[in-house]
């Protein structure tokens, strides 16, 4: 019989161990060979079409349109000034991504 997690200690311990498992999983599913590396090609025009999709038109307009509405949630007190700070900065966040890996890989 298992026994319920009751401290906060054990169930961080237990949330840092699954997100170190998962990291690692990731690691080992996505390492490829330099000869492997030549095959996906279409998985990067797949990956670089999704994000300019999020990155392009549809997503500036969703955006702008959430930002919008979550601007005038605040100002008419159905939502609070600090989650619309983190929801804007989150959308920065996303449209700034693309570049900074570029910037970061040297393109």
């Amino acid at each position: 019989m298992m026994r319920p997690l009751r401290s906060t200690l054990q169930r961080r311990l237990v949330l840092h161990g699954v997100i170190l498992g998962l990291c690692i999983g990731m690691l080992m599913l996505f390492r490829t060979d330099s000869a492997a590396a030549q095959s996906l090609q279409k998985l990067e025009n797949a990956a670089d079409r999704l994000v300019q999709f999020f990155t392009g038109k549809f997503g500036r307009s969703v955006g702008a349109m959430a930002f919008i509405g979550m601007f005038l949630a605040a100002a008419f007190g159905f939502w609070s000034w600090g989650a619309l700070l983190r929801v804007g900065g989150a959308l920065a966040g996303m449209f700034a991504a693309a570049e900074l890996v570029g910037f970061l890989a040297g393109n």
